[in-house]
């Protein structure tokens, strides 16, 4: 496209307290911490949304591929199978973007991808040692959940709504109750994903 101006320059700087650095980032997201996957999404899902959607996709499929990225992120970290390279964006930038190739050639879609972000080599995760058991698990967990907690995490992580925005949308009497049943399905996630791997 040209004339394009990537809007996703500066996301080395988080202004969430915590986060200054991928570094810093990297070990909220090992921790489970959930204002690190919030982070995350604030820095990296424009970026990965932009690239989606001018390559014949649909916000929906920016939002899986971005969603499994992060899970391979989380479960690579967990397992000490991590090692940064270049920068967390443009790791980011080539599994979400590798993602979406393989999707496109499963489908029989033949395009011609159109990057808007430098290309970096980048060791991407084996596609056979990421159906690993956990990471199985921690997307059985998700699954598992039922739909009004697993409808509200995707609202506030995937979908950027606020706590008034969810508790509307959801029926909740306000901000403050919505808050409490996010902590409480994020008790249930970790729950549901530790009792699984200890089968």
């Amino acid at each position: 496209m040209q004339g394009y101006l990537s809007p996703f320059r500066v996301t080395h700087h988080y202004t969430m307290a915590g986060y200054t650095t991928d570094a810093e980032l990297i070990e909220g997201i090992r921790a489970g911490e959930s204002n690190a996957f919030r982070r995350a999404h604030i820095a990296y899902f424009a970026m990965v949304r932009y690239f989606v959607l001018n390559n014949s996709g649909r916000e929906e499929d920016a939002y899986d591929v971005f969603q499994d990225a992060l899970v391979v992120l989380y479960e690579q970290l967990r397992a000490g199978k991590f090692e940064l390279r270049s920068s967390l964006k443009t790791w980011m930038y080539a599994v979400c973007r590798n993602r979406w190739l393989k999707q496109l050639q499963r489908s029989g879609r033949v395009v011609s991808i159109t990057d808007f972000e430098p290309v970096e080599p980048v060791e991407l995760p084996n596609e056979n040692e990421e159906r690993t058991d956990a990471h199985r698990q921690l997307k059985d967990a998700l699954n598992r959940m039922g739909g009004p907690c697993r409808k509200l995490l995707l609202l506030y992580y995937y979908f950027r709504k606020s706590m008034e925005e969810i508790a509307a949308e959801m029926n909740y009497s306000g901000a403050d109750s919505a808050k409490n049943q996010k902590y409480k399905c994020l008790q249930r996630l970790r729950s549901g994903y530790n009792s699984l791997t200890q089968v």
